[in-house]
């Protein structure tokens, strides 16, 4: 049973069925989640798929980003529910959780001959995070596949977060940087420590957040930048506003507004970077949950994604030599 990884980093499984990427002759995508090298290549398949799958709010987001995906070709399956992709029921595509942002989700197909699954991203395997096992084949997503990659748990960086927000806020208004999903993971997060300023969000951001809203994943004071009630709430300088990751490196340059950059890639907890300030808060699994996962999956072989992390073949020969389970990297 073949599966393969392609140059732009569709993950292929058998019988025409494409994850997160489109190559030539695929009938069937699915997207895991909204982040840009997840929707690679999105309006080929709503061109040339039959169907393109997803979660519902991973659909409904994409709807407001700009992508039209036609009706009749949109199938949106919840966690845990599947759908047979061949007349005879041999072929069952399902969806199961996966904690990374809202909507997120990992795929199997179950053949007559094998089982294959993949995880996406994810984090907090076992707990918010369902780990997929019985499977002949997983792919995996390995960001931070290298040993050096281990970081603090998430409730001692947010601690650090809260602490320096509390501190910041005092001085003037603050600009927080993340990517889609992330944002209003963080939004969620300040609310349950205890952050209280109003939150404002620019036209982009609003629109996905209104949807986010729909299926629960609201909260207070948030209001649209440009509006009458954000104008007000700018003039008295105690907020926090919004933007993507993209962004950072222009709007940083604004004065009288302080600059925190949310990102996993950093291995602290909180540090000045210039005049910025830098959060080691991730929606991936670090080296430590990585292997976790890996271990109480137990697959007959593990492919790790190359197309996604430099770290693909340390953590591919970590595997193979600790877990004694065979590992492979695609693309090689």
């Amino acid at each position: 049973m073949y599966v393969s990884i392609g140059r732009r980093g569709a993950i292929v499984f058998p019988y025409r069925v494409c994850v997160d990427g489109h190559e030539d002759g695929c009938l069937f995508r699915v997207t895991t989640h909204i982040h840009a090298d997840h929707i690679v290549d999105l309006d080929k398949s709503a061109i040339y798929c039959k169907h393109v799958i997803a979660t519902p709010i991973t659909l409904d987001i994409l709807k407001v980003m700009g992508y039209t995906i036609p009706t009749n070709k949109a199938v949106a399956l919840n966690y845990g529910q599947s759908m047979n992709i061949d007349q005879d029921g041999w072929l069952r595509l399902s969806i199961a959780k996966a904690d990374h942002i809202p909507g997120s989700a990992q795929v199997v197909l179950d053949t007559k001959d094998a089982c294959i699954g993949y995880t996406g991203d994810f984090r907090a395997p076992g707990i918010r995070t369902e780990i997929l096992k019985d499977l002949d084949i997983l792919v995996v997503d390995a960001t931070y596949g290298d040993p050096s990659y281990v970081r603090e748990s998430e409730d001692a960086i947010m601690n650090e977060f809260v602490k320096l927000l509390k501190k910041l806020l005092t001085e003037g208004p603050v600009a927080i940087y993340a990517y889609h999903g992330k944002i209003n993971d963080v939004m969620l997060k300040l609310r349950q420590w205890g952050i209280d300023a109003p939150y404002i969000l620019s036209s982009s951001q609003w629109n996905i957040y209104c949807v986010l809203n729909r299926y629960g994943y609201g909260t207070s004071d948030v209001f649209h930048q440009g509006s009458r009630e954000a104008e007000e709430i700018m003039k008295s300088g105690w907020y926090i506003e919004f933007a993507l990751t993209s962004r950072y490196s222009f709007l940083r340059r604004r004065k009288g507004i302080s600059h925190v950059l949310v990102t996993g890639r950093y291995g602290k907890t909180v540090a000045r970077l210039g005049g910025s300030w830098v959060v080691g808060l991730s929606g991936h699994a670090d080296f430590n949950e990585l292997v976790y996962y890996v271990d109480e999956a137990r697959p007959r072989l593990l492919i790790v994604d190359g197309y996604r992390s430099q770290y693909a073949h340390v953590f591919s020969s970590y595997v193979k030599s600790s877990l004694g389970i065979e590992a492979i990297v695609k693309p090689f």
